[in-house]
């Protein structure tokens, strides 16, 4: 399927999307992505497998968190490209514990953009959105979707270990969003991982579209100071995460992704997010 130009421009620049849809077993990529993909496999020939394990854990963290607490606004930063792999979406995970709950999805790419508008027209809702500008996200012109007044699930999947400064979007999230809501995130890690895969795995994203970081698990879990992280599971890898144990996939020897799901919990008289960013 050929979409609006937004899909055949800047073919020679690998897309961390595109990477990521090739990594899934999907097909709308280009060479360069490929190459960078197949690159990332010889250095961590897991990486498939852990890649599809992470879209699975996205998808039941969020339908978990949905479900638990009874929340009906999902907001997935970083959607990606996931149309076209045989593994269910974060919205249809959450669909189907939830039918009512409405998933409004971001993203800055605008080959993610332009797929979207060519293959998704039923979903919910994919806006142009940056993690590090999280007032463009909150304070967007289709803001009607997001009643930041109330408890939502923020899903970042695999987003974070692309910014240098996570921290402070995980800061702002806290700021932002309404006592309740459940923030499920992703990460690669180095711990447990060897330097050289780390350092394969970095090199081949230095001419993408963003590079990647590596963070220890004690860096990943700091992420969430200020929230409870939801124990158990805590932060595991990808494929053992769910509150009740029952789902226990195969860990890998290459590659770790780490996963957790963290509740805000109520905040002091005073604190909170006003518009156009002031606080």
């Amino acid at each position: 399927m050929t979409a609006d130009n937004g899909l055949n421009r800047d073919r020679g620049r690998a897309s961390t999307a595109r990477i990521y849809n090739y990594l899934l077993g999907g097909k709308d990529n280009y060479e360069a992505d490929r190459e960078a993909a197949e690159e990332i496999i010889r250095s961590a020939p897991d990486a498939p497998a852990v890649a599809r394990e992470n879209l699975r854990f996205a998808g039941r963290a969020a339908s978990w968190a949905v479900a638990a607490h009874g929340i009906k606004r999902v907001v997935d930063i970083g959607v990606g490209i996931s149309h076209g792999v045989p593994i269910p979406s974060v919205e249809t995970c959450v669909h189907n514990v939830a039918p009512g709950a409405r998933v409004v999805a971001f993203d800055h790419d605008e080959v993610v953009l332009a797929h979207a508008r060519a293959c998704r027209p039923g979903y919910g809702g994919v806006l142009h959105g940056d993690v590090t500008d999280l007032d463009g996200i909150f304070d967007h012109p289709a803001a009607g979707l997001i009643d930041t007044n109330r408890p939502m699930v923020v899903v970042l999947a695999a987003v974070l270990h692309f910014i240098g400064d996570a921290t402070a979007v995980m800061d702002g999230l806290r700021e932002r969003l309404a006592p309740g809501s459940v923030v499920v995130l992703s990460h690669a890690t180095s711990t447990d991982t060897s330097e050289d895969r780390v350092g394969g795995m970095t090199k081949a994203y230095e001419g993408a579209s963003s590079p990647i970081n590596f963070r220890s698990e004690g860096e990943i879990r700091a992420l969430a100071l200020g929230w409870d992280i939801v124990t158990p599971p805590g932060l595991v890898d990808v494929q053992l995460w769910s509150v009740d144990g029952s789902y226990r996939g195969e860990l890998y020897e290459t590659v770790r992704v780490v996963g957790m799901a963290a509740v805000l919990p109520g905040r002091q008289q005073g604190q909170g997010h006003m518009p156009g960013g002031a606080r």
